[in-house]
């Protein structure tokens, strides 16, 4: 059954510093997503930094300013609306049930006793925030409705990276994506204005090649994707199949499981910085 509650009342709403959202309401369910409303004196997306999820003390979603979330949920086809923002853990254009809620917060199965929401609000003069949870009781994810129990302690993560160039050419780069090299990728955000093509390569194969800006665009569209300016996605998911995400781990031959190597090329047109998101899958214990 899913069901939607307002949660506790969210701590510090400033003009100018860090607010904190620690809920127990959530504790027990599977928490889908969390809605904020924004209202009072002039508090804009624009105004609001450092938005990080703690499950547990441990970030798994951010640090990224709403702006940048909000540009990411557009692509998403999630609803952009002035006064609202939201932090998604599923995938809403799934083909399935079980892939859609892939990655909510099953907070039973992944041991979460603490859920915090952390962010900066900087420049408001009477802001006003209030926080509701999509979720859903345990129960409604069991084998017998057909979801996979071993995906029930996969999260959603989204770690960034930021990469400064000093020229123009292409370059090779690391991106984070957890300390233990467990998990599933499935996209790469980067936000750019220098970035004109970008290179995927996984244990020497080339998985994205050479994809520009243009046909970046053309082949996420085709899948009902809303490519947006200055930000580039490589999306294995974009026709809406979970089994598409790309595992940073690969079983050798002889049985022995290893980390898989990434190649990350990125083609500049000059300096600049490429701000970096990998959004994915994992367990607590993985990140």
């Amino acid at each position: 059954m899913q069901f939607f509650r307002r949660l506790e009342p969210i701590g510090n709403v400033v003009p100018t510093g860090p607010f904190t959202l620690t809920s127990r309401k959530v504790l027990g369910n599977v928490i889908e997503r969390v809605i904020f409303e924004l209202g009072g004196g002039a508090l804009t997306k624009a105004m609001i930094t450092n938005l990080v999820v703690r499950l547990n003390g441990k970030v798994v979603l951010g640090p990224i300013s709403a702006a940048n979330l909000q540009t990411q949920n557009t692509y998403l086809t999630i609803v952009n609306d002035v006064a609202r923002l939201t932090i998604d853990f599923t995938e809403l254009t799934s083909r399935s049930i079980q892939g859609q809620l892939m990655g909510s917060i099953d907070t039973d199965a992944s041991g979460v006793t603490d859920f915090t929401i952390e962010g900066t609000i900087t420049g408001a003069t009477t802001p006003t925030m209030i926080a509701y949870a999509q979720m859903r009781s345990p129960s409604s994810m069991s084998a017998a409705r057909g979801f996979d129990p071993r995906t029930k302690g996969l999260i959603r993560f989204l770690i960034p990276t930021a990469i400064s160039e000093s020229g123009a050419g292409e370059f090779q780069r690391d991106l984070n994506y957890g300390s233990k090299g467990n998990s599933l990728i499935k996209r790469v955000f980067i936000h750019s204005t220098i970035l004109t093509s970008f290179r995927a390569k996984r244990d020497s194969l080339d998985i994205f090649e050479g994809v520009t800006q243009a046909l970046g665009e053309f082949i996420t569209e085709e899948n009902g994707r809303l490519w947006q300016t200055n930000m580039f996605v490589y999306d294995p998911l974009q026709d809406g199949n979970q089994p598409d995400a790309v595992p940073t781990r690969v079983v050798t031959p002889d049985g022995k499981a290893r980390e898989a190597n990434f190649e990350w090329l990125f083609t500049v047109s000059g300096a600049g910085t490429n701000t970096c998101y990998v959004d994915g899958y994992s367990t607590l214990g993985d990140l």
